[in-house]
């Protein structure tokens, strides 16, 4: 009986925890900057597109302007990989409840459109409340000088 209990209990906190990890990105404007890098690193551009607002704007390590649906495609189809990501140094502050900035550096390899670049940016991730749920509005990428 004390098994057949503990087994119970272990699902339920099971249960519970994967049930809080799937709501923290639209919870947690650190948890969806984070899920942004990732879904980079994945290539997986279902995810990115759940994670930003419909008039996402990223401003690229070049200076270029590139917009979400412009970037989901990019990333689906094969046109921006990313080998190698590592997020650093991030912090992220949140103003009024339904703002919020991390920043922090990426160190990243890969290529875009056959380009290939090994570099490090300083990001900003801005994000905002959109119905209640976390949607990530602006990206920035600075290129770091080493």
């Amino acid at each position: 009986m004390k098994r057949i209990s503990l087994v119970i209990i272990a699902l339920l906190f099971t249960t519970a925890t994967f049930a809080q990890q799937a709501a923290t990105t639209s919870q947690d404007p650190t948890a969806l900057g984070n899920a942004f890098f990732k879904a980079l690193l994945d290539e997986d551009s279902k995810t990115l597109g759940n994670l930003i607002s419909s008039d996402l704007d990223i401003i690229s390590f070049d200076g270029q302007s590139v917009d979400g649906d412009l970037l989901v495609q990019g990333v689906g189809g094969g046109a921006v990989i990313i080998e190698t990501g590592t997020v650093s140094d991030a912090v992220t502050r949140q103003y009024n409840s339904d703002s919020a900035v991390m920043t922090g550096t990426w160190k990243s390899k890969g290529n875009i459109q056959g380009q290939a670049f090994d570099n490090s940016v300083a990001f900003s991730v801005v994000s905002a409340k959109q119905g209640g749920t976390w949607k990530i509005v602006n990206v920035q990428f600075t290129p770091i000088r080493q």
